[in-house]
This record gives structure tokens, sequence and C-alpha cells, in this order.
């Protein structure tokens, strides 16, 4: 299905908010009410990070639903040896001015394209899927039915962990966490990796859902092939990749 491109715009933003999601994530929380700003579910952002004298461009996803008008949120995990993305963990503070321009990608969903979805994501691959999450909620579409499988090392590290609790008391949205490398004495979710057992019990009428995948490169090839073994079909399965 062919989507009507949102026009992409270049325009300099404020910093009103920053959150401490979890250790090593932070949300920065910008004021675009000076912009007439549209996007789909799941796009990102290019962000102009000043660094040492030069200017450094990287890709954010973008984290709140385009329901959301006044303010676009972009969250950011800091990455070992990550010039942009320590800086924009590390320094900044409200007031603080950027260079945006986008949206794009073609990672999106929009409710014509299928009402029973199923996001699986790793560490901050969580970002896109939460603005879907969020639209879902947002938009109020009901008859939409989301189950999304996160993946983390620790449970300190699971963005946006509260925010996900609430979610998962709606009806038509289910929230399955799993730990891979430590977990709390009392943790009631999975431990280990996304697996084929992991999927057939938690996901309904496997083959007609729509799929969305993001994560590092391994983890999305990993489950993307565990899904096509299961009978569904690559048309079904969409990709984003974060390196």
């Amino acid at each position: 299905m062919e989507l009507e491109k949102k026009p992409v715009k270049e325009f300099k933003a404020k910093v009103i908010k920053v959150i401490q999601e979890t250790p090593s994530t932070k949300t920065l929380v910008f004021d675009i009410s000076h912009v007439d700003f549209d996007f789909y579910p799941g796009q990102y952002m290019m962000v102009n990070v000043p660094y040492e004298g030069q200017v450094l461009k990287r890709a954010y996803s973008i984290a709140s639903p385009p329901t959301q008008k006044e303010t676009l949120e972009l969250t950011i995990k800091k990455v070992p040896e990550g010039k942009a993305s320590t800086y924009l963990t590390e320094r900044v503070k409200e007031g603080d001015e950027f260079l945006l321009k986008g949206p794009y990608g073609k990672f999106v969903w929009l409710p014509q394209m299928g009402t029973s979805l199923v996001l699986i994501g790793a560490g901050s691959g969580i970002v896109p899927l939460m603005c879907i999450l969020r639209y879902i909620v947002s938009a109020k579409l009901e008859q939409v039915k989301a189950t999304l499988l996160y993946s983390n090392t620790h449970y300190e590290e699971i963005i946006y962990r509260e925010e996900l609790e609430k979610l998962d008391k709606h009806s038509n949205i289910k929230v399955v966490h799993t730990l891979t490398r430590s977990h709390p004495p009392d943790w009631k979710g999975y431990t280990g990796r996304i697996n084929v057992e992991m999927i057939l019990k938690e996901v309904e009428d496997i083959p007609t859902n729509l799929y969305y995948l993001c994560g590092p490169p391994a983890f999305v090839e990993d489950i993307a092939s565990m899904l096509l073994e299961l009978g569904v079909d690559k048309n079904q399965i969409k990709k984003e990749k974060y390196d």
C-alpha cells in the first residue's frame, strides 16, 4: 500500500523538557507549536548535533504520536563511543535549540494497513513501536489489537516501563517483557531472548498479523526468520534496524 508522502520540513526547535527514562536513555521534548508538522507513526527525524566544532547528522525515531501537535519527542539511548548520543544524553538542557529535519522513513503504520499488530523490539528499538502504541490510544483506535514483545538486557533499562504497564491495562493492548542478562528476584516476565516458543505462546493468529520489528540488525533478522518459519508472509513483516 503506497502512502502519500508527508512533506519534509526543516526547522529549529527548542528543548522544553528532558526526561530521564533509564540510566542510559533520555527523552528530549521539543516545542514545535510554531511549525505545521505532520508524520506517520514509526517515522524518524534527522537531528543536527553540534560536536567539537562540527555538526553530526543523526537519525532518531519519533516517540510521540502524530496526534500530539504542540511537542515532538525523541528518545535517545547512549551508545558506547557514540558522539552524538553521548552529547544528547549528557549535555543537553532545557532551552537548547536544534535544527530538525523530517519526517523520513517507510517503517510506518496506519489502521488501513491492518488492525492486528505485533510489535517486536529490543532496547531503544521500542521508540517507533511506542509511537504506534501511543497513536492507537490517543486516536482511540479500539478496533486495533496490538501485542508488544519487548526485550532488554536489564530491568533498569526498560524504556517507558511505567507507561507500558498502563498501556497493558487497555483491553486491546498486550505488553510482554523479557530480560536477557539479569532480572530482579520477583520478576514475572520472561528471561532470555525472544524465541519461537515465546511467539507461539503470546501471539494469536500468527500468519494473519502485521509485524513491526525494530532493534539491532542481528535481532531484527533473527526474529524475521522465526516469523517466516512460523508461516508469516514476508510482506507482512516490516523492519527497522538500529546500528
